[in-house]
């Protein structure tokens, strides 16, 4: 889960609110896929076929530079890490110590 490691600020009302989540930098391996996209996908949609799980749809965006849509144009070649074991790893590691 994306915010497992998140850390939460308590704010004046007694509430909490999560911290600012950090992304892990996602290096080019060998064992990445790489796409040419012909129909407008879902990053989700994508991760859920390669990674089973639709809630790290933010991988993809992370390691193709992908923001402020969860759509990717007919057209563009996106890379799909396979190594998503090590980049969740890394992702609570960040977010743990914040």
């Amino acid at each position: 889960m994306r915010y497992k490691s998140t850390k939460l600020n308590l704010l004046k009302n007694g509430k909490g609110a999560l911290r600012t989540t950090l992304l892990p930098r996602i290096k080019q391996r060998s064992s990445d896929t790489y796409l040419v996209i012909v129909e407008r996908t879902r990053l989700d949609h994508l991760a859920y076929k390669f990674y089973d799980n639709p809630n790290h749809w933010w991988v993809l965006a992370a390691a193709n530079n992908i923001a402020g849509s969860m759509y990717v144009k007919p057209g563009t070649q996106i890379r799909i890490p396979r190594a998503i074991g090590e980049i969740l790893v890394d992702h609570n590691k960040i977010n743990s110590k914040v």
